[in-house]
């Protein structure tokens, strides 16, 4: 009977070990994974003014554009060592869980459906936005009410649509939907008169018909109907990469609450306050802990600029838009933009 047993127990043993051998090595992380390719790839809408588009000059351009620089400086040494991958609503989030993109910037909402249980997590907002539906001017509407029964345009695959209409039938309304699968698309059918009105967020709606040059013709009414909180995502189960995501993004916070821009980095590495000269790599243990070089948040402001500088010169005052700061302001200036102690 024991020899019995002890066949069986070396037969299962043998049956695991074999089960085990035959698995697939683990997948790099997703770190290991960039800097074996040399290159960050970085999804982005491509089609948003402001936010991510090529600009006149053949180059890529916006405020996610930056930001996705930042990332790559700080674990590649090089802000130049990005692709920007153009993504749909549709889908944005299955390139980012098969692994075709290492973080996904699209002007992308940060819900509960997003982020439980599908595979991606949101590593930091980066823009507080609201929810809003542009009209033409020559229509005369000034308020939501009025487009009740009238086409209204949105992405597919987005919430857009269905918090619209939550907005309309809690007042016993409705409206006609049309819908789109790009931002081009969209905006086209709208100012061709397709549709009566376009609901999405204040930022795109006001940079992409900014751009347009038709600012005079159309209004954006005055109801806010969501708060939109646009985040950096990645995939789910990569902590370590979560975390450079999130600490890259805290650390251009960090340095614009602490004075330190793009042209005063290299003195304030040298001379600056315990805090600023830990920020910036003396000593280098953050960047230990993140798996990086201990330049990773210094190399991140002097490539890219600290959150200021990338929010002014894409959407505020050095920009076409001239967005005021307002929410997204650091929490010192009456906004609610606050970095985390880097301790």
């Amino acid at each position: 009977m024991r020899g019995i047993r002890t066949i069986l127990t070396l037969g299962l043993t043998a049956c695991v070990l074999a089960t085990v051998g035959a698995m697939p090595a683990a997948a790099d992380s997703v770190l290991a994974t960039v800097k074996k390719r040399g290159e960050l790839l970085c999804g982005v809408n491509g089609q948003l003014p402001g936010f991510s588009t090529v600009n006149d000059n053949k180059e890529w351009a916006g405020l996610e554009v930056d930001f996705c620089r930042a990332i790559a400086a700080a674990t590649l040494g090089d802000a130049k060592k990005v692709k920007f991958i153009p993504v749909t609503v549709r889908n944005r989030f299955d390139l980012l869980r098969d692994g075709q993109i290492d973080v996904l910037f699209r002007n992308s909402i940060m819900t509960l459906e997003r982020t439980v249980k599908t595979g991606v997590r949101a590593a930091w907002v980066y823009y507080f936005d609201g929810q809003a539906i542009v009209v033409p001017k020559k229509l005369g509407f000034t308020g939501l009410s009025q487009l009740a029964g009238h086409n209204i345009c949105y992405l597919n695959s987005s919430p857009y649509g269905r918090v619209a209409r939550d907005w309309f039938r809690y007042r016993n309304m409705d409206f006609k939907p049309l819908t789109f699968d790009t931002q081009n698309e969209m905006y086209r059918a709208f100012y061709s008169g397709k549709c009566d009105g376009l609901t999405q967020q204040v930022s795109a709606i006001t940079t992409t018909i900014v751009s347009g040059g038709k600012a005079t013709d159309y209004l954006v009414l005055p109801e806010i109907v969501a708060n939109n909180p646009l985040a950096a995502f990645v995939r789910a189960g990569d902590e370590d990469w979560l975390d450079i995501v999130r600490w890259t993004f805290n650390a251009l916070l960090d340095a614009e609450e602490r004075g330190i821009t793009q042209a005063n980095v290299d003195s304030q590495r040298q001379t600056g306050t315990v805090e600023a000269r830990r920020l910036l790599g003396d000593p280098a243990d953050d960047g230990k802990l993140l798996g990086l070089s201990g330049s990773w948040a210094y190399d991140a402001i002097k490539q890219a600029g600290n959150y200021s500088e990338i929010f002014e010169r894409n959407l505020g005052r050095l920009s076409p838009f001239k967005f005021p700061r307002a929410v997204n302001a650091l929490w010192t200036a009456g906004g609610v933009m606050h970095p985390l102690p880097l301790r």
